[in-house]
């Protein structure tokens, strides 16, 4: 098991992209305490690991939820909240949990509450990661030590390291998100509370409180930063004036933003056109969306089916400008779309329907680049034999997102990306997977 505080010590070459490193280690060991607050546009409202189209998941669901295996910054498996790795014996492999784990609510963690989230997750974004995995039953007179029957340690492990995998409580609702993380999380409407989790399974936060408000639009968060009422700038530093001390920082992509073609699309729902349309599309256009590096042009991107609404959560203001971006760019005479903004139980409804020509979508990595990335895909695409795939991974010549959903009813506009410039006292960690920010390893020094 590797600690929270040991693997910052342990990885100090890829925690604190952009930021001055020198100086953190110089100032000998990293302090407990400590509050941030920052704005982001996004659904503050719920969390949840096991959903594959959670923005706010993607960005701080590795503060709420652990696995129970983990890739360390080598790509190499490690015990989680898992006591050592699986055991096989005959036709049964054995996962014993650690003992003593409880959540940030204080809910007793063990092999139920494995078998109840694995369920879960199979539901929702998992479908595909636990195509080889079955439910586990638990030993009897041993509720640590959760029996897989029929099935491979290394295939148990593999799937166990996914983020849709992680481990929550039976009975979990996204409202009242509950893990073994970093840190503890309050939901509303308006705001997302993390509090350091004096229960969590690998180390509590560094920080004590970080307080996430829903952002208006994409200039919100930026303005309040440079006003010195945050101190984070999400997506950029200034729109006036510098503010004196600023560190940008990029720590890369944390999902991607695809768009949808649902089944009121006619011959343009079909595979393919979503990405074509995208593909054309100049990235000047994109460029205030802060999507990451996007390709030259190529085709034409008018929209060339029935007048259309464009739907997107209504709770995500990046989404949402996204959408409006988009909307103005595929529009044609007599092939007009409009963003429709819909609350985010309605777009679950119609995504899971059909009933639509077109969406904004998040699609979180559920493993590293490379067939985890045709995966989460497929499984976004609903209708792409994603467990098929699971089970006979394709070799393919290149797995860049972009090319993969050539062959789907969705196209990748760009990536989510955690990016922007915080106050020089703020030493953001970089994600050990590589997809973003470790808010439970970042730090700010005390105060004088």
């Amino acid at each position: 098991m590797i600690a929270r505080r040991q693997w910052l010590l342990g990885c100090a070459s890829a925690a604190f992209a952009s930021m001055a490193m020198q100086g953190a280690w110089a100032r000998g060991r990293v302090p407990i305490g400590g509050r941030v607050s920052m704005k982001l546009p996004h659904d503050t409202s719920h969390v949840d690991p096991h959903d594959l189209s959670d923005p706010m998941a993607a960005l701080v669901g590795h503060a709420l939820f652990d696995t129970v295996y983990a890739l360390d910054a080598g790509g190499s498996t490690y015990p989680a909240l898992a006591d050592g790795m699986p055991r096989r014996e005959g036709r049964l492999t054995r996962v014993w949990l650690r003992e003593g784990l409880r959540s940030a609510r204080g809910h007793t963690i063990d092999a139920r509450d494995l078998a109840a989230s694995i369920e879960r997750a199979r539901k929702a974004g998992a479908v595909a990661v636990l195509a080889e995995v079955p439910v586990p039953s638990v030993e009897k007179g041993n509720a640590r030590v959760a029996v897989f029957r029929d099935v491979e340690p290394g295939v148990i492990v593999a799937a166990l390291c996914s983020p849709v995998c992680a481990v929550v409580p039976r009975g979990f609702v996204p409202s009242l998100p509950d893990g073994t993380g970093a840190f503890k999380a309050a939901t509303s409407a308006d705001r997302l509370v993390l509090t350091r989790n004096r229960n969590a399974a690998r180390g509590a936060s560094f920080l004590e409180e970080i307080v996430i408000q829903r952002a208006a639009d994409l200039i919100d968060p930026i303005r309040a930063f440079e006003a010195r009422s945050a101190d984070l700038g999400w997506l950029g530093s200034y729109v006036h004036q510098p503010r004196p001390g600023a560190v940008p920082f990029d720590l890369g992509a944390a999902a991607w933003v695809v768009l949808r073609t649902g089944n009121e699309a006619g011959e343009w729902g079909a595979n393919g056109v979503a990405q074509r349309l995208i593909d054309a599309i100049p990235p000047t256009r994109l460029a205030h969306l802060a999507l990451g590096r996007l390709p030259e042009p190529s085709g034409s991107p008018a929209w060339g089916g029935p007048p259309c609404d464009l739907l997107v959560c209504s709770a995500s203001s990046h989404l949402i400008e996204i959408a409006r971006t988009l909307a103005a760019i595929l529009s044609a005479p007599g092939h007009e779309v409009t963003a429709a903004p819909l609350a985010a139980t309605e777009l679950v409804r119609r995504r899971k329907s059909g009933a639509y020509s077109m969406m904004i979508d998040v699609v979180r990595p559920v493993g590293p680049p490379g067939v985890a990335t045709l995966l989460a895909l497929a499984t976004a695409d609903q209708g792409a034999g994603a467990k098929a795939i699971a089970r006979h991974p394709p070799r393919l010549g290149s797995y860049a997102p972009r090319i993969l959903a050539r062959t789907m009813r969705l196209g990748v506009v760009g990536e989510l990306r955690v990016t922007g410039a915080a106050i020089g006292s703020l030493r953001l960690a970089a994600a050990r997977d590589g997809s973003g920010w470790d808010l439970g390893a970042s730090w700010r020094p005390a105060s004088p």
